[in-house]
């Protein structure tokens, strides 16, 4: 009697340990797999957050960059218009060809958008090599040639033809294409600069205008921002938007920026970090990296 009662004891001990254990190993699994889905749905939401920046962002830096060329387009779609009512043929052959390279540089625009937005990507990285700064900014030049004449501006480029840099030129192009056209829209009948500078080894891009310059109040957004460069930051409300997408492609080269400017004279924007190497020359020579300012 005794030993049967043993046995039944022994029996529900172990019928309750193997309980026990079945429901401890039962939590653990439900507890990981809740852990799992938790890891994914903030996966997934960090990704629909990045998303939708991301659209935000293309959404508004087509509706920026698009205004300039889209206004010398109508205008001179105008024009061809008024010049064909007269019949006036050369007129006509001379704007149609225009309008074809107005059309032109929006595809191009388009491509830059595409490329702005694969570099977004956190494991984004861009191809580098060497080429003619000189080169470059003669295909700016010619881009900006009718759009500046629009505002009765000139656009003056000094870059020695031997200057050779090292990184991804479509980046580079788009940062440079933007900072002009900033210039050239908040300039009336005066200059726009594209400078190259390497005193004391350090060498320097500069684009400056004698526009309408900035209130302290934009200028120290843009000078925040420039500060603290992340990959996907948010748009900045109330801030020039191309200061912004710029501040991206800087980053992500890992260039250095400053600005300087004054309400009622101009805007000069100072660019830094870059790596000069001649194609012809096998190793690559490093250059100082200029600091990002800060607010004077």
């Amino acid at each position: 009697m005794i030993f049967q009662w043993i046995c039944v004891m022994v029996l529900t001990v172990v019928s309750l340990l193997a309980f026990f254990l079945w429901v401890r190993d039962r939590y653990f699994r439900l507890d990981l797999a809740k852990r799992e889905l938790e890891q994914q749905v903030e996966d997934l939401s960090r990704r629909l957050e990045y998303s939708n920046g991301l659209k935000q962002k293309i959404t508004m830096m087509i509706a920026h960059d698009l205004q300039s060329p889209l206004h010398f387009l109508n205008v001179l779609s105008d024009h061809v218009s008024r010049f064909a009512a007269n019949n006036q043929l050369p007129e006509v052959k001379a704007g149609t060809e225009e309008i074809k390279k107005a059309t032109g540089n929006i595809h191009a625009f388009v491509k830059e958008v595409n490329l702005w937005a694969r570099s977004q990507h956190e494991d984004f990285q861009p191809a580098q090599h060497s080429f003619s700064l000189n080169e470059l900014a003669g295909e700016l030049q010619q881009f900006f040639e009718d759009m500046v004449l629009l505002n009765k501006n000139v656009l003056i480029v000094d870059c020695p033809e031997d200057v050779f840099v090292y990184t991804n030129r479509d980046i580079l192009k788009a940062i440079l294409r933007n900072l002009i056209d900033n210039a050239n829209k908040h300039t009336r009948g005066g200059e726009v600069r594209l400078v190259f500078t390497n005193s004391e080894n350090s060498p320097v891009l500069t684009i400056a205008d004698n526009g309408s310059g900035m209130l302290a109040s934009e200028l120290q957004k843009i000078r925040r921002r420039l500060s603290n460069p992340v990959v996907n930051a948010p748009v900045e409300p109330n801030s020039r938007l191309g200061y912004q997408l710029i501040a991206d492609f800087a980053h992500t080269l890992g260039f250095t920026m400053s600005v300087k400017s004054s309400k009622g004279e101009g805007t000069l924007v100072s660019i830094g970090g870059l790596v000069l190497h001649s194609p012809f020359v096998s190793r690559l020579h490093s250059t100082e990296v200029i600091s990002i300012c800060q607010p004077d």
